[in-house]
């Protein structure tokens, strides 16, 4: 039950290209310190695709360390642990790729991964245990994220994966709203590569809030992610669109109003200009 959770984002395709790191820090079943670290990159060099995904532009990190002075910091942290990444064969090689790039010593560790355990993404996991995954590629975030599927694991709970069925808890009563059903799985997944590059969705971030009358959320969330949309499940800063049908959600709409007086450009969606834009 002791171990430390890792995530990092990347600037460009290079594995060594790390511009921000994640640990959690978990000591006898318990999570008791995060910590996330921007990285100047090699050269400051992004690309869009990249800054798509995470969210982090060059003016982020420009006066950031490179990673060597991380790494000073980092190293007796990281020494003898056991690590817990989800996909590390993403994380763990970027780690070790990065460590390479500058002939840095690599730490000796043991390592695990909940995405080789459960199969599933980050998303979907945190779906079946009812984790709020909230600022998704955030590498601080993610690794929050990681350490706590990996203590459910540990601890032998089971993951409900029926993702976007009404239940009723007999502890509860508690029913979700038709219309307001949480989107998970594979619906959160963009499809760029099928889609058509041009159509205003294309490699968006949307966020769907209230009920639809005309097209069910489920079936709204699949016609955007076949146009290339990554679909979230919270609004943070990077989000492109909100899409509002009927009763949306007053904690999303405050979201919305905090991010746009911080300079963030969210465009709100009404039902019936979604259903044009769709069409």
């Amino acid at each position: 039950m002791n171990f430390v959770a890792i995530d990092v984002e990347t600037a460009i395709g290079k594995r060594w290209s790390i511009c921000q790191i994640g640990l959690a820090f978990v000591e006898n079943g318990e999570i008791v310190h995060a910590i996330s670290k921007f990285v100047r990159p090699p050269l400051n060099e992004y690309s869009p695709m990249n800054i798509k995904v995470h969210g982090i532009l060059p003016e982020i990190t420009e006066n950031e360390p490179e990673f060597p002075q991380i790494w000073e910091e980092l190293y007796p942290l990281l020494e003898g642990k056991k690590l817990v990444a989800h996909n590390a064969s993403f994380d763990i090689n970027c780690l070790q790729q990065t460590l390479d790039f500058y002939n840095l010593p690599i730490p000796s560790f043991d390592c695990d991964c909940t995405f080789k355990i459960t199969r599933q993404s980050l998303n979907n996991i945190c779906c079946a245990f009812s984790i709020d995954l909230t600022n998704h590629h955030d590498a601080a975030a993610d690794a929050i994220a990681c350490a706590k599927v990996y203590l459910n694991l540990l601890k032998g709970i089971e993951p409900n994966y029926s993702f976007n069925k009404v239940q009723t808890t007999k502890e509860s009563g508690f029913s979700m709203p038709e219309g307001h059903e949480r989107l998970c799985g594979n619906l959160l997944k963009p499809d760029l590569e099928n889609a058509d590059s041009n159509n205003p969705f294309y490699a968006k971030k949307v966020v769907f809030t209230g009920v639809l009358n005309s097209i069910n959320r489920k079936d709204a969330a699949d016609v955007v992610k076949k146009l290339g949309a990554d679909i979230d499940t919270s609004i943070t800063i990077r989000t492109d669109f909100v899409i509002t049908g009927s009763s949306p959600g007053p904690s999303k709409m405050k979201k919305i109003q905090q991010f746009s007086n911080q300079g963030s450009n969210i465009q709100i969606i009404g039902e019936d200009a979604f259903l044009k834009m769709i069409k």
